[in-house]
């Protein structure tokens, strides 16, 4: 009854109340990856955790980036592009993009939003999460306690 998913997907509730952005499911940005033209993809967790796994393609942001940091580095490349975020769940990841709105609006990104579930929703799915070798089951988990809400892959 109180299963992985339902822990996840309590958390995600929990994020979506507090942090008012548009989510983009799993689904809608694996739709996005097989188009003409992905979006860009930021992985919003630490080095560990990103060289651990990530989703292909995606860029690694540190969760402490400030709007400048992002201006300097990004700005010119986002300009007509779709932007995902994500993180383990979304909590940093939403955090992330609060502070970084107005900045991808002045940039002109043609949409922003995060990943609803992060990584783990996408992993919990069956779904390809890759390491500097290519594709892995493997899957950094942050701690004990959100690693409850990551289905092991057999």
């Amino acid at each position: 009854m109180f299963g992985t998913d339902w822990l996840l997907e309590t958390v995600i509730i929990m994020i979506e109340r507090t942090h008012r952005l548009k989510n983009l499911s799993t689904d809608e940005l694996a739709g996005m990856l097989a188009g003409p033209e992905p979006p860009f993809l930021f992985d919003i967790r630490t080095s560990e955790e990103y060289k651990k796994s990530r989703i292909a393609t995606a860029v690694r942001l540190d969760p402490d980036t400030d709007p400048d940091e992002f201006t300097d580095c990004y700005g010119s490349l986002v300009a007509g592009r779709d932007l995902v975020f994500y993180c383990s769940v979304g909590q940093r990841s939403s955090e992330l993009l609060e502070r970084l709105e107005n900045v991808c609006e002045r940039a002109k990104a043609k949409s922003y939003c995060n990943l609803r579930g992060g990584i783990f929703r996408w992993y919990n799915e069956g779904r390809q999460v890759v390491d500097a070798s290519g594709m892995t089951d493997n899957i950094h988990v942050y701690d004990p306690i959100w690693g409850m809400m990551v289905e092991w892959r057999h």
